[in-house]
């Protein structure tokens, strides 16, 4: 802070220069001798206009009812500047706070939250800022945030500030509450991130930034990214609106995080009891299948010399194979469990009947031979699977 005393208009005495942006420097000031201390921002005139220095004392005493909003006393021009008289509010600016680098994100959504309030407070009557910017914002040390400058940019500078202008007031279009609040997501990016993404070197590569560049959101989590990401929005009637940012941004500065469902990846549901009881049944019968093969019919030693007998072997095995299989995907997506487990069902009847007609052994003979006897449960079964299998509903019933 740099102490000096200097008398504005022969009445207002600067004390101590408290921040400044290269825009506008803010003091620390005295309302007459041993008067009332006040809050007093200085911002040069870009030229000595009668009609602009008329305006700039009307419309920097809009009236805005909200306790985030600093009222303002009087406007004073003198010496090539405005001098915005307001009451005095201890703390810094946003500008200040951010300039070590990011700040942390329940921080950054508190200030939001009650920059925002100020802003629909200021829309509902009527009123656009049109220079919402961290310099514009102070924080005080017991945590109460106050917006300035209502009405200011207008009148200095319609133009505003390149790297916190909104697409469409860079189009030429101009100021509404929409663009007020691409220029709180700008803020609350910069304060969260670290560093203005749009500010390039030059007020051109500035505004093409602005208008052509989405900016990447790395670091800010949940639900304020999730405001950062509405206010941001290029088309101004796609903007999130103060009644759902509000609650987003009162959520993130308490730090509680509320799950948002996701929904179901496509193709896949959560099983039911028939389906899991279906898909155990399978998968059990599926290793009964291999078991046969390999223990009774010895499916590993394939002949290549008789082919019916190689098929034979290779589908009491795909059979096994198949079942399995079926019977895992019916835990995730019971259409296509029931038709795997269809397929190897009907590989095991073929498969079976092909063995028995080209084997010694006589088809459902009165012997009752190891392999015969596994044969015919598992060719009872297979039907049972087969047919059973296609009565487990397709998704579970919803509960509540």
């Amino acid at each position: 802070m740099t102490t000096v005393f200097r008398t504005i208009a022969e009445r207002y005495t600067l004390l101590e220069k408290l921040a400044g942006d290269g825009t506008a420097v803010l003091w620390r000031g005295e309302d007459g001798p041993d008067g009332p201390q006040v809050a007093i921002k200085e911002l040069p005139l870009p030229t000595h206009e009668p009609a602009r220095v008329e305006r700039l004392q009307v419309e920097a005493r809009v009236a805005v009812d909200h306790p985030s909003v600093v009222p303002v006393r009087n406007v004073v021009v003198a010496d090539g500047s405005a001098f915005i008289v307001m009451d005095p509010v201890e703390g810094r600016t946003l500008e200040d706070l951010a300039s070590a680098g990011p700040l942390p994100p329940r921080f950054v959504a508190d200030v939001g939250g009650k920059v925002l309030g100020a802003l629909a407070a200021a829309h509902t009557a009527g009123v656009v800022h049109g220079d919402v910017r961290p310099a514009n914002i102070l924080v005080g040390p017991d945590g109460a945030v106050k917006l300035t400058g209502f009405g200011i940019a207008k009148a200095l500078d319609p133009a505003g500030t390149p790297a916190f202008l909104a697409p469409e007031t860079i189009a030429g279009h101009e100021g509404t509450p929409h663009s007020d609040l691409w220029s709180l997501g700008v803020t609350l990016l910069s304060a969260s991130e670290g560093g203005n993404f749009f500010q390039r070197a030059n007020v051109a590569a500035t505004l093409y930034a602005v208008v052509n560049e989405q900016p990447a959101i790395g670091r800010t989590p949940g639900p304020l990214a999730d405001v950062l990401r509405g206010l941001l929005a290029k088309a101004p009637q796609a903007r999130m609106l103060p009644d759902h940012a509000l609650p987003l941004l009162a959520q993130a500065a308490s730090g509680i995080e509320t799950p948002v469902p996701r929904p179901p990846s496509p193709g896949l549901t959560t099983p039911s009891v028939p389906a899991i009881l279906a898909g155990v049944a399978s998968i059990l019968f599926g290793f009964y299948v291999l078991t046969d093969a390999m223990v009774i019919h010895q499916a590993y030693l394939f002949d290549l010399h008789w082919p019916p007998m190689l098929l034979a072997h290779v589908g009491i095995v795909l059979a096994g194979v198949f079942s399995v299989v079926g019977g895992g995907l019916l835990f995730a997506s019971v259409r296509r469990g029931q038709v795997m487990t269809t397929v190897g069902g009907g590989l095991t009847l073929l498969s079976l009947l092909l063995l028995q007609t080209l084997g010694d052994q006589e088809y459902l003979g009165v012997p009752l031979e190891p392999g015969l006897t596994l044969d015919l449960v598992a060719l009872i079964f297979a039907v049972f699977l087969t047919i059973a299998v296609w009565f487990v509903p397709a998704k579970r019933p919803a509960v509540g």
